[in-house]
């Protein structure tokens, strides 16, 4: 089983105990869990009240399970975890967990994978369309600019980034055209923190993105995407500072929709990320 890092806070236990049922395909019972922190080093009594930290575990999975959807990942029966899923059916979902509970760390190509998710969680949820930005890339920050505002039927403004500010913040781009090639639409500038420091990013600055492509600066919307699932007193003030917010659950809803294509080459970069974190 994979090993716990800490007992002192309920989402990091929660994300240990999510993992281990879905990864390894096996439930989770309070006298399963129990006997997994005795083999970690931990002692009831003096390091955890058993009773109460089985009861805090049950009640954020079943909150979790709530924001998974109508499918989600787990089932809670009777007080014991059962696994819903294939994680290899999965892999963009188990990602997203790896990363939540163990940080961003060596990550190797897991925050360009967790970048490509993003893109397509937004493109599903908007119905639309979106283009990754990311750094590094392809091609410099003002021709893919160029190509930005030629694909929303914008007007390129003629002030370009300065070389040091990389991607400006942003890594996906999605919006949601009428289809009859004129400018104004809701556009969502979308930037993806797959460790648990995502409250150090800064915020987007829309007035200055108005300074390089002339939309509209109200119908022009901040992102963050996360793989962590917050409590409600983190996620207002994730809202408040961040704007449209993609977590874990969020991400899982709009990923795994029946209409949603996720490319096979992609799925398989995803579960080799997956297995070589986890061997």
């Amino acid at each position: 089983m994979i090993e716990l890092q800490s007992i002192d806070d309920v989402s990091i236990i929660s994300d240990w105990a999510e993992l281990n049922v879905v990864y390894y395909n096996t439930s989770l019972s309070k006298s399963k869990l129990i006997s997994l922190l005795e083999d970690n080093g931990f002692e009831e009594d003096s390091d955890y009240r058993g009773d109460e930290l089985f009861d805090s575990i049950l009640q954020e999975l079943e909150k979790r399970k709530f924001l998974y959807g109508n499918n989600p990942p787990y089932s809670i029966v009777n007080g014991v975890i059962l696994p819903l899923i294939n994680w290899g059916d999965y892999p963009e979902y188990l990602l997203c967990l790896i990363f939540s509970y163990f940080g961003a760390a060596n990550a190797a190509n897991g925050t360009s994978l967790f970048e490509q998710i993003s893109n397509i969680a937004l493109k599903s949820y908007l119905n639309g369309d979106t283009i990754t930005l990311g750094f590094p890339n392809a091609g410099n920050l003002p021709g893919q600019l160029d190509h930005v505002a030629s694909a929303l039927n914008e007007d390129r403004a003629a002030k370009n980034p300065p070389v040091q500010a990389k991607d400006r913040g942003v890594d996906v781009i999605g919006w949601n055209s009428f289809g009859d090639n004129r400018r104004g639409q809701v556009i969502i500038l979308m930037q993806c923190a797959a460790g648990r420091n995502w409250n150090l990013k800064k915020q987007i600055m829309l007035d200055v993105w108005a300074q390089y492509i002339n939309w509209n600066y109200y119908t022009t919307i901040p992102s963050l995407a996360i793989t962590e699932i917050l409590s409600s007193k983190k996620w207002a003030d994730a809202v408040e500072t961040y704007g449209v917010l993609f977590d874990r659950a969020r991400i899982y809803r709009n990923l795994y929709k029946p209409n949603t294509a996720i490319d096979l080459r992609l799925r398989e970069d995803i579960i080799q990320w997956c297995d070589n974190k986890l061997d």
